[in-house]
Formats: C-alpha cells, sequence, structure tokens
C-alpha cells in the first residue's frame, strides 16, 4: 500500500486549497479526484466573493480570463419582486455601497466564473505547490486499524491509500463523514436540492443588454427565491429549498420562474438557448457539526460549512481546506492526529471569517428560509414591499392623498408583518448587534435602541 503524509478526497476549491496548503508545509500530500479533471463533476458554475482576494491575495491576482475565460464581474445585482398572478410587480437594483472597506469588494459584488475554469485552476496550484492529483478515481471506503482508527482510503477497484490524515472534501454525499462516523446522513432541514438551468447567451447580447446588471434575484409569491448569475457567454437560472419543505417536482417551481411572461422577454433579448439542466445537493446549515475525529477532518460542503444566510459555498471551503491543512502539519509534525490534536482545527474555524459568520448562523438561516423561502410569506411581503417603494410613484391623486392611501394600505399588511418582525428579526439583531431585544413585547419598545445615541 502507497503511503503519504496526508490524503485529500475530493478535488474542488476546498481540496485543492488543502493539498495546495499542505506540500508548502512540505507533507507528501495526494489529493483525488472522481472525475478526469477538477470541475468536471459538479453544479458548473460560481459567483467568487470579494473576501478571497481580501484574504487569499496572491493567490486570486492569479486568477485572470486567460486562465478563466468565463470570467464576468457581478457589479450591480437586479432584484424582481413577483406577486401571486407571477407578475413583475417591481425592481429594485443595488451596487456596492457606501459602507463597504476594500476593493474589490468596492468594485463588484461577486466575480462569476464557471467551475470547468476555476477548479481546475485551483487544482494547478495545489500541484504546483508539490501535491499529486489522481483523477478519474472515486475513493469508496476508509481503511482502519484494528482499534478503529482511520489509516488511509480504498477506490472502487480495490486499491489502498495510506496516510496519517484524511481530510474530506467529498461534497454534500461525503464519503468521508459517514464511514468516520462523523455523520450517518442529513436531516432533510439541514440540506437543500438545487435545480438550476445553464443557458447559452452571445457575450455581447449580455453586454449590451445588461451591462452591469450580471446577478439578479427573482423574490416570488410562487415559487421559492431564484437566483440569476451571468458570465462571459452564459447564464444560471435556479432556485433551491430544504429537503423537508418540497410538495411538487422542484422542476415545477422552476419552471415557473422560466415561464414569467418578462423573463421570458428577458431571454428572447438575449437570444438565451438551454443548454443544460442541472441539479445538486448543497449542504445548509444553522451550525456545523461533527467536523473532527481521530485522523479526520471535513471541509466545505462535507462539513456542513456554506453560508448559513445565502449557502455561498467557495470561500468557506477555501478557507477551512487551509485551516485543516495548516492543523494536518502540525499535528504530523507534533507526531499526534488523534481527535484531541485535531480539535485545533475547529479552534481553527470558529476564529475565522467562516465561524464569525455562523456566530448568528440559526437566526440566518431561518429569517431566509422563512422569508424569500416561503412562497406563504412573499404573498403578503411583496405587495408590502411595493406599497412602500412604489406607491410614491403613482399620480392617480395627489400625494398627500397617496401617502394616506399607502399607510392604510401598509397597515392592513402589519398583523402578519409585525409577527414575524417580532418572531424572526428581533432574534436576529438581538444576536447579530450583542443586544438583548428579545424582551420587547412591543415594536415602539424596540425601535429606539437602533436609533444612534445622543452625543
Amino acid at each position: 500500500m502507497k503511503t503519504w503524509d496526508i490524503i485529500i478526497v475530493g478535488g474542488g476549491p476546498g481540496g485543492s486549497m488543502a493539498a495546495k496548503v499542505a506540500a508548502e508545509k512540505g507533507l507528501k500530500t495526494v489529493f483525488f479526484e472522481r472525475g478526469r479533471k477538477s470541475g468536471e463533476k459538479n453544479s458548473s458554475g460560481c459567483g467568487l466573493g470579494p473576501r478571497l482576494w481580501r484574504d487569499f491575495p496572491e493567490m486570486m491576482k492569479r486568477l485572470t480570463p486567460e486562465v478563466a475565460p468565463s470570467m464576468r464581474p457581478g457589479i450591480m445585482a437586479r432584484n424582481y419582486f413577483i406577486n401571486k398572478d407571477d407578475e413583475v410587480v417591481g425592481m429594485v437594483m443595488a451596487r456596492p455601497t457606501e459602507s463597504v472597506q476594500y476593493e474589490p469588494a468596492k468594485s463588484w459584488i461577486t466575480m462569476n466564473c464557471y467551475r470547468s475554469d476555476f477548479d481546475p485552476w485551483m487544482a494547478s496550484l495545489a500541484i504546483e505547490a508539490g501535491a499529486e492529483q489522481i483523477t478519474s478515481t472515486l475513493i469508496i471506503d476508509l481503511i482502519k486499524d484494528d482499534r478503529g482508527k482511520v489509516i488511509g482510503v480504498q477506490d472502487e477497484n480495490g486499491q489502498k491509500y495510506g496516510a496519517s490524515i484524511v481530510i474530506g472534501a467529498d461534497g454534500a454525499l461525503s464519503m468521508v463523514a459517514q464511514k468516520s462516523g462523523l455523520r450517518h446522513k442529513w436531516q432533510l432541514s439541514q440540506i437543500t436540492l438545487v435545480p438550476q438551468y445553464d443557458f447559452y447567451v452571445p457575450r455581447e447580447n449580455i453586454d449590451k443588454i445588461m451591462g452591469d446588471e450580471t446577478l439578479a434575484v427573482w423574490w416570488g409569491s410562487t415559487f421559492p427565491a431564484a437566483y440569476q448569475v451571468f458570465f462571459a457567454e452564459g447564464m444560471h437560472l435556479g432556485l433551491g429549498n430544504w429537503l423537508n419543505w418540497w410538495d411538487k417536482n422542484p422542476l415545477y417551481y422552476l419552471n415557473r420562474v422560466v415561464n414569467l411572461p418578462y423573463f421570458q422577454r428577458l431571454m428572447k433579448l438575449l437570444e438565451a438557448k438551454p443548454r443544460e439542466l442541472q441539479s445538486h445537493l448543497l449542504p445548509w446549515m444553522a451550525y456545523p457539526e461533527n467536523t473532527y475525529t481521530d485522523n479526520v477532518m471535513l471541509i466545505g460542503d462535507a462539513g456542513g460549512f456554506p453560508c448559513p444566510l445565502e449557502a455561498e459555498g467557495i470561500y468557506p471551503a477555501i478557507v477551512t481546506g487551509k485551516i485543516a491543512a495548516e492543523v494536518a502539519a502540525q499535528a504530523i509534525s507534533d507526531g499526534d492526529t488523534s481527535k484531541g490534536a485535531l480539535k485545533a482545527y475547529e479552534e481553527g474555524w470558529k476564529k475565522s471569517s467562516v465561524g464569525i459568520e455562523f456566530e448568528a448562523g440559526p437566526e440566518l438561516q431561518h429569517i431566509w428560509s422563512r422569508l424569500p423561502f416561503e412562497p406563504k410569506t412573499m404573498e403578503w411581503f411583496v405587495p408590502m414591499m411595493m406599497e412602500l417603494l412604489g406607491g410614491i410613484y403613482d399620480w392617480s391623486e395627489p400625494h398627500a392623498v397617496r401617502v394616506r392611501n399607502i399607510l392604510e394600505a401598509v397597515r392592513g399588511y402589519l398583523p402578519k408583518a409585525i409577527p414575524f418582525i417580532m418572531q424572526e428579526v428581533i432574534p436576529l439583531l438581538s444576536k447579530v448587534l450583542k443586544e438583548d431585544f428579545e424582551n420587547f413585547t412591543k415594536l415602539s419598545e424596540f425601535i429606539p435602541k437602533l436609533l444612534p445615541k445622543k452625543k
């Protein structure tokens, strides 16, 4: 049996980052990819957050259109609000706001590119650092010693590979998590199903028609919130929800978005042509659980690290991959790869930007699941929002009359809005602002606490 210091199961961004850092630390490193190359077996596209450029500047400055031709910055996000009759009744566009602190976050919201570009590039960095990649190889089991400790992995052909530490970077259906005993299976409320369509769109049409508006969210009253992401010559439209939510085939809801008259018109203008239907599972948890044990660590989706608000997964995969590799190097150097030694991994990710994201994880996940991912809530939220945002443009009455009309209409939504604010918004703000707002019983008591204190 051939042996290494560290084995990484999975050749996605997290696995490649772990392999890169481990090799740089002097560890004999191998990472496995089930596809013929990294990026072949995934959901095809992603939006990379600017935190990657902030936290890994030397690495990310090497990501250029020459190595990732599909790159397109998501400079502005358009939000479409759709009522229960599937009519687009309002839009809001936004770009990075004045409170953003650094570049490139001041210039764009996401950098969009296809995983078929990004993943091979990440893998090449690991190989350049000295890691070995083995492709077209599916790892199906862990090898354990007489005490039940993991000492390696086995592929589908029975080939065995040994190592002091195994890192699971093998996605939502992580074999490493299951075989190591860290997780038997996800609860239905911990994982989402995400179907999406990929479209070819001529580059010049995106440039001409969308311009900087290369991100969109479709806030629906008859479907869970859908996302739209534009690449250099293509776009995605997808949506998702937790597995305990679906009452119909997920494609029923995705097709409701596609068949919106407004979306159909946009497709015609763009000359968009559907080229692939994709679907994937995505962990979406309030807080990661059981991410390490003797000789094993879980990173990225395998560990349940996607953001608790919008489930973005690339950044947390890369960050946890780096931390896991650093902990592995220290543990191997110390000659102790036990669960006690690897506790440093959990301590590390909790202190990182990923851990800070999860400080209000339960509240973030809960409010998101009850708002854009619950069409019943959107039935009253969308018209209420449009009264507040759009009513002022109405010329049907004197403006003073319209303001009274608007306030009266909004008052009609308060029996639903106030309980939502008290049950969802106040607990979130209480956690984020570290103030005890949850004992307030009236909004009149709560609102003054948010206002700036007089000097």
